[in-house]
């Protein structure tokens, strides 16, 4: 392997001309190959690589890969900046259509200012920063806006994402589908700890590296060169940073800034059942799991217990952050709480055994995304939330993550707890660890506030779901469709067709193909999208001229989908550079930054996010703003299903005028005129 290595060093001291490279790359990329890129947000495709064993390996992991995990960490490229010009050009192009012309006019003058006096020296102080550490640009900015926010985690942070039900209905009982749950989260806990999960890889030419012999090859590169390696095949190995923080890990609330803490040894999980929280250990000591039924055991301790009237802790944590801080410092002031919160925090997950049995999609969802407060902790790395009738979901903290390692840990737990039989306590008996409280009248006046505020805002809450065949994953591919631009289109067609004008519109797309690479925005409303609204709303348009304005709209959101993709949106960009301004002149805000298109674009009216994995049944989170519709949507070949949440707002007269967007749109793909 000496001449091996030699010639990818080689490779690697090029490494200024990759990020280029890997933009080309993804440039060629067909529709159906960028739709499973962008699914590594909170959306990841289900992943299956070569080595990956459906049952679990004589080692007890839920598979054993040649690659090990973090193979690629010492050589993935950083994430490029792009140029300060196209930036700029970028963020006018997506203004000019969500502003008034006086606005827009306004943020020309504002970005022909920032170019020529303060943007160069902006961008040269980040270029200078960014080669002075091996990370995202961005990276440690995006950690300290999650943790220095104060809103509360319930609905404007947190998500949820929804496992499907087991095909056997005695599967989905309480303790059983909790038990399965647990033991298919401690496997893959051991497999990620022992380096055993195989990395993230997109394949380009997967005859040639989704193969044994490809995975012999590389995992005998060194790390510090097995990216350009893989590369040079054609294999894009994505960044896995963030799935040392899945396990063993919470959110800890200070004053004006939260810190991520992370608890190695760990080897239990918490329960709450109710508003009561056991323990019990997941993981020997020799670093093996423990046997199905010592888990099945534990949970039946638990669940024989009537339901108590002790003060709901939990609900703490759906606090505005620093008045859950002021209420976490006091608790702290006693032994027992410290020793509880302790037990809590260094938890391996958290496990919330729900009582309620929601059945429909909105219920589902509701219960899933935030439930009565009182029984969660929504501090946690994430949380399995497991109802009575065996509907079962994670929610996730989103500081640590974007969902990249959360979904994959969905889709390896789901094929985990196929293989499992039906787990019983065969007579073995436990007793799990119930943690006690002292609460005083102080922490009994902070739980109140907060469950009367959580109340409260959940009330503002409004969620509605459509579920159609109009279009399916088969018909848009017949259509020659691409089908996240298709269904963005039809976004913005609804919201134009109810407001008579564009909105400024967030779809989220990863950078995980680089070192540390977080999420950068597709800014979906766009000149195209907006012509393409006009026309579908002008009675004077022919069947060809929509046909045409569709067309181009879908094809210019592809063309801004990989910019997104390969690090070259301006998003990020403009947000690294304006903590920057701030930090030279905190008492000056740049024209660029307090113009009014600015702050349009700010204020995020439709939140996008798509779900693609056999795993899921669905998924949520909240509205980001007053006016805003928060939308997760995912197509398939039975048809398609959006979840629209906001503060108050038509939501069904929105999911109405969406309905009728793609019937439209449809239409004319196929070449049938339509009622204007």
């Amino acid at each position: 392997m000496v001449g091996v290595s030699v010639a990818f060093r080689g490779m690697a001291r090029r490494a200024r001309t990759v990020p280029a490279a890997v933009s080309a790359a993804v440039q060629a990329l067909q529709p159906q190959q960028q739709r499973h890129l962008l699914s590594r947000t909170m959306q990841h495709s289900h992943h299956q690589p070569l080595v990956l064993a459906r049952t679990v390996t004589s080692n007890g992991y839920v598979q054993e890969t040649r690659i090990p995990t973090y193979h690629f960490q010492d050589s993935l490229p950083k994430l490029p900046i792009p140029k300060l010009e196209k930036t700029l050009d970028r963020f006018l192009a997506s203004a000019k259509p969500v502003v008034s012309a006086e606005q827009y006019a306004e943020a020309e003058a504002a970005v022909a200012s920032f170019k020529a006096d303060q943007g160069p020296a902006l961008q040269a102080e980040l270029e200078k920063r960014n080669k002075a550490k091996y990370s995202s640009y961005i990276s440690e900015p995006w950690f300290d806006m999650y943790l220095s926010n104060r809103d509360p985690l319930p609905i404007n942070l947190n998500p949820q994402m929804t496992w499907k039900d087991h095909d056997k209905p005695e599967f989905n009982e309480l303790v059983p589908r909790a038990a399965a749950c647990i033991l298919a989260s401690a496997r893959v806990f051991r497999t990620v700890r022992d380096d055993q999960l195989s990395p993230e890889i997109f394949h380009m030419q997967p005859n040639r590296t989704k193969t044994a012999w490809f995975e012999t090859f590389i995992s005998k590169v060194p790390r510090k060169v097995a990216w350009y390696a893989a590369f040079a095949f054609k294999a894009f190995a994505l960044d896995m940073s963030q799935y040392k923080n899945l396990f063993q890990s919470t959110r800890i609330p200070h004053l004006g800034k939260d810190e991520l803490k992370k608890f190695p040894n760990s080897r239990h999980v918490v329960v709450q059942w109710g508003s009561d929280f056991f323990t019990f250990d997941i993981i020997n000591e020799d670093g093996t799991a423990v046997e199905p039924e010592v888990i099945v055991a534990n949970l039946e301790s638990i669940v024989a217990l009537p339901p108590s009237d002790n003060p709901p802790i939990g609900v703490l944590t759906t606090a505005e952050r620093d008045a859950w801080a002021n209420a976490r410092e006091h608790l702290l002031t006693s032994d027992v709480n410290k020793s509880s919160i302790d037990a809590i925090d260094s938890a391996l997950f958290a496990v919330c055994l729900e009582h309620e049995k929601p059945v429909t999609l909105h219920d589902i969802g509701r219960c899933m995304l935030h439930g009565n407060g009182r029984n969660r902790w929504f501090d946690k790395s994430f949380q399995l939330i497991v109802c009575s009738n065996g509907k079962t979901a994670v929610n996730f903290e989103h500081a640590w993550g974007d969902g990249v390692a959360v979904l994959r840990y969905m889709n390896e737990v789901y094929d985990d707890m196929k293989e499992q039989p039906l787990l019983t306590s065969n007579g073995v008996k436990q007793e799990a660890t119930k943690l006690d409280f002292d609460i005083d009248s102080s922490t009994q006046a902070a739980i109140s506030d907060a469950g009367k505020a959580f109340d409260d805002f959940v009330d503002s809450v409004v969620v509605n779901v459509l579920e159609t065949t109009t279009v399916t994953s088969r018909l848009l591919k017949d259509l020659k469709l691409s089908p996240d631009g298709t269904l963005q289109m039809s976004f913005q067609l609804a919201y134009y067709r109810m407001f008579g004008h564009s909105a400024s519109t967030y779809e989220s797309a990863a950078t995980a193909g680089f070192k540390h690479g977080r999420t950068e925005t597709i800014r979906s409303a766009t000149v195209a999208s907006d012509n393409f609204c006009k026309t579908f709303t002008d009675p004077e348009a022919s069947v060809d001229d929509r046909q045409k304005a569709l067309k181009a709209a879908i094809d210019n959101h592809g063309a801004i989908t990989k910019e997104a993709l390969t690090g070259h949106g301006w998003d990020r960009h403009l947000f690294a550079l304006r903590l920057l301004a701030e930090d030279a002149h905190p008492d000056t805000t740049l024209d660029l930054f307090s113009c009014d298109a600015y702050n349009v674009l700010k204020e995020i009216i439709l939140s996008t996010s798509t779900l693609s994995s056999e795993a899921l049944d669905g998924g949520g989170f909240g509205p980001v703003g007053e006016r805003c519709f928060g939308i997760g949507y995912g197509v398939r070949d039975q048809g398609a299903r959006f979840v629209v949440s906001s503060f108050g707002l038509d939501n069904d007269r929105f999911l109405n005028e969406l309905h009728q967007a793609l019937k439209d749109m449809r239409a004319t793909a196929e070449g049938k005129n339509i009622n204007v």
